[in-house]
């Protein structure tokens, strides 16, 4: 009877525990599947913005909460992160009072049109959780995981079995000529380039070169399927740095041989399969350098950006500290073209973000990379976990990619949540330095003891 009773005891509990497990799993995927606005870009944009004005209101409720119950308890003492977050929350405030400046936009459309970039306080709940032992650090990892396989399953699909031709022309796909004309999804590529970089990192630094294969998958989409050159020029970038550092000279050799047959056998795989596609890479990269150049032959959406860099640069000499704001489309048709002509400062990178925000605004954007190498630079004993290194180096890539996107605000939980991630590894290693002071303090108090000890026991007999 006791023993029934004990194992249903065990069932239950177990039983609560996976209960538990499941629902905060669940929830860390919708997190980040809403948090890095996937779907944004998919057949379903619009239930992507219902779900995200749903949790904008949690997020402003939990925060609401949080202050209030931290001020009660009398703990207002912010950290590093913390201050940075208290900081970039009043940005879109800036912004919103320069487009009031520039254009006459009333301030509470301004700071409407960014609703979406506070999704960066969704990274701040898993914090939280994280601190409070909610969630261990070993289920997000496996939930950033998870999300990035239902990403790169997702895009497979869609790219595989329908034809992008029907959505040409809209946010969900398009074609250049510059790309061989050919029409590809413009899906979000953050979870598979996290993919590549996870299963990369574990291959090198668990010796298992097979998990390399899983890191293939990701990394093929990137190149063969999205098309787009800003996207694999991150990625290796990101990689070739993963290689170089996570590898000693020896070992970068011998994985560099071992590689060479089977990358040589999918880039013979490929031309068999689609012999023009590598004339469409050196068209693709060749029109991005004359665009660097400022030629005049750039084509399609090169000649585009180069129209719209000279219209930043002019509105940057106007208003070269607090930026020109951000038009909302929903108090003019159009947003900045109803002043400006064609002009989407998402496509012309940080230059676009030094004409939003000015430099100190931008300045205070990209602080963030700052940031985060502060805190991996003061990691010491953990460091060489997975989880950390791939997200070292995800963020690289994110980083990178601002260059020529705008993707620092229209998905800026993409990199915020990596730099909030990081700064728990970052406290996690302060207490085990603490930890390992402490037990140090220990042993050399009991040596001191012993040898004290041992020294009285030799001077006795002399006393006698």
């Amino acid at each position: 009877m006791i023993t029934a009773i004990k194992n249903t005891v065990k069932t239950d509990s177990a039983s609560a525990i996976f209960d538990k497990t499941f629902v905060l799993s669940v929830f860390l995927f919708f997190n980040f599947m809403i948090t890095f606005r996937v779907l944004l870009i998919s057949l379903i944009p619009e239930a992507e913005l219902i779900m995200e004005a749903i949790y904008e209101l949690i997020i402003f409720i939990y925060l609401g909460y949080r202050l209030v119950h931290r001020a009660q308890s009398g703990n207002l003492r912010f950290n590093s992160l913390e201050i940075y977050l208290v900081l970039i929350f009043f940005l879109p405030f800036l912004a919103s009072y320069a487009a009031m400046l520039e254009f006459g936009q009333p301030i509470w459309y301004g700071i409407g049109t960014f609703r979406d970039f506070y999704l960066i306080f969704g990274g701040l709940i898993v914090y939280n959780m994280l601190r409070n032992n909610t969630v261990s650090i070993e289920l997000v990892e496996r939930m950033f995981v998870l999300t990035a396989w239902a990403n790169v399953l997702l895009f497979y699909f869609m790219t595989l079995f329908t034809n992008p031709a029907q959505y040409q022309d809209t946010g969900l796909a398009g074609a250049n000529t510059a790309k061989g004309g050919d029409v590809y999804y413009r899906f979000n590529m953050a979870f598979v380039f996290f993919g590549t970089i996870y299963y990369f990192t574990k291959a090198f630094f668990r010796k298992k070169p097979h998990l390399m294969l899983y890191g293939l998958i990701f990394f093929v989409y990137v190149v063969f399927f999205r098309f787009d050159r800003t996207s694999i020029a991150v990625l290796v970038a990101a990689l070739v740095a993963l290689y170089a550092t996570a590898l000693a000279p020896r070992r970068q050799m011998i994985w560099l041989l071992g590689a060479i047959t089977p990358l040589s056998a999918v880039i013979i795989l490929v031309y068999f399969a689609n012999p023009g596609i590598y004339s469409k890479y050196y068209l693709m990269f060749a029109d991005a350098f004359s665009t660097l150049g400022g030629s005049l032959n750039a084509e399609g959406e090169e000649s585009v950006r180069l129209s719209e860099l000279r219209i930043a640069y002019e509105y940057i000499e106007k208003n070269p500290w607090i930026g020109n704001g951000k038009v909302s489309p929903r108090w003019v048709e159009g947003g900045y073209n109803y002043f400006l002509g064609y002009f989407y400062q998402s496509d012309i990178g940080f230059v676009g973000q030094i004409f939003m925000y000015g430099f100190l605004g931008a300045a205070l954007l990209y602080f963030q990379f700052a940031l985060a190498i502060n805190y991996i630079l003061r990691i010491k004993h953990i460091k060489r976990n997975v989880f950390l290194v791939t997200l070292k180096f995800f963020l690289l890539a994110l980083a990178l990619d601002t260059i020529t996107t705008g993707y620092l605000t229209i998905y800026a939980a993409q990199s915020m949540t990596p730099l909030i991630l990081i700064y728990f590894f970052y406290q996690k290693d302060r207490i085990l330095q603490v930890k390992i002071q402490a037990e140090n303090a220990a042993v050399e108090k009991r040596k001191s003891h012993l040898t004290h000890r041992n020294a009285g026991i030799t001077s006795a007999p002399s006393a006698q």
